[in-house]
């Protein structure tokens, strides 16, 4: 039986993500329905670096570097969000310890949150002309209480969950170009979970891709 290749149908494909809008939330513990609040306006790229670590098989006397089998360690990814830091209610949420300010005399746990990034298309109802309110219901998700369509679908499933990590705090500076804009980057560190497997299953531990519930990820657990 012969083999077909095909082209993809390019009219179908998604081509463009856009801007990102950053969400969080305390960490979640995977038994109340995950609460999201906006974090605030950024400029400029939002980015991911997933850091994998991978161990090889060798045999460099025989066949040189080349890869005889390998297996991927694991994630440790870093986010960087370039966050409008001016106002100042900021600087204890994007701080490893929950407080803007520092210094402690003993060494303590830093303050552990859940991240999303959705794209921010998705909020855009086209019948309305303006961005609406994001809801999920517990059963589906919904943009200004209707179902999304195959569109708002496609960018949902774009969407990044970080589901336990925390905030390294950015810098002070205070600038006199751009008329005293301030944009900061600062970075979300995230975490392995230590939520049970029944919760967050294996393969999802770090982050998830897309719609949890895709995924057997029940972020209302409570409804």
């Amino acid at each position: 039986m012969a083999n077909t290749y095909k082209l993809l149908d390019l009219q179908a494909q998604l081509r463009a993500i856009g801007r990102g809008v950053v969400f969080y939330a305390e960490k979640w513990d995977g038994e109340t329905n995950l609460s999201l609040t906006h974090l605030g306006d950024t400029e400029g790229e939002i980015t991911a670096e997933m850091n994998e670590s991978y161990s090889h098989l060798t045999l460099p006397e025989l066949t040189g570097e080349a890869k005889h089998r390998s297996y991927v360690s694991g994630e440790d990814p870093v986010v960087t969000l370039p966050l409008f830091l001016a106002d100042p209610a900021l600087r204890a949420i994007v701080s490893p310890t929950g407080n803007a300010s520092g210094g402690y005399q003993r060494q303590r746990p830093v303050k552990e949150r859940t991240l999303v990034i959705f794209p921010e298309e998705l909020f855009f109802d086209a019948s309305e002309g303006e961005y609406g309110d994001l809801s999920y219901t517990g059963t589906a998700w919904q943009l200004n209480g209707e179902a999304l369509s195959p569109a708002q679908t496609k960018l949902l499933g774009q969407s990044v969950w970080f589901w336990r990590g925390y905030f390294t705090k950015p810098g002070v500076a205070f600038r006199h170009e751009d008329g005293g804009k301030l944009v900061e980057s600062i970075s979300f560190q995230a975490m392995q979970s230590d939520l049970a497997l029944a919760v967050l299953p294996d393969g999802e531990r770090i982050y998830t891709l897309g719609d949890p519930g895709d995924k057997d990820i029940d972020i209302h657990p409570a409804s």
